[in-house]
């Protein structure tokens, strides 16, 4: 997106831009979202915040963030070329892009190392349980 897809706004882009992520990954309502937004004082009416949905959602879902491991392009030609996935996604290839997903299980890695490994698969399973 590019700021003149936000001109005449009466919000900043990036609050607009976390209304939909926010709508778009996880289930929250636009009232939810609203209210978070007012426990942070910014006063937004859920209706503002569907239409904003309406308007920007289809200029996101063009866009597909990967990190730059190479087999991302070729999966996604491939998918294009099956029919799978729509013609105009463009894959966005940043680095960092999911390091926050990466990361997710590092507490797990801890509990790994500090056993010196599992011994057994009961040992696996009741740590991925979180027991």
């Amino acid at each position: 997106m590019v700021p003149n897809d936000f001109k005449w706004k009466h919000f900043a882009p990036t609050i607009i831009l976390w209304c939909l992520r926010w709508y778009g990954s996880t289930p929250l309502s636009y009232a939810n979202i609203s209210d978070m937004l007012a426990e942070r004082g910014i006063s937004v009416h859920r209706t503002t915040i569907y239409r904003w949905f309406i308007q920007y959602a289809p200029l996101l879902r063009k866009k597909l963030n990967t990190d730059k491991h190479a087999a991302y392009g070729y999966a996604i030609a491939r998918l294009i070329k099956e029919g799978k996935l729509r013609n105009d996604v463009k894959q966005r290839q940043i680095k960092t892009l999911n390091n926050r997903i990466e990361s997710d299980h590092a507490p797990i890695k801890k509990l790994i190392v500090a056993t010196g490994g599992f011994k057994s698969a009961k040992r696996a399973w009741s740590t991925i349980q979180g027991v």
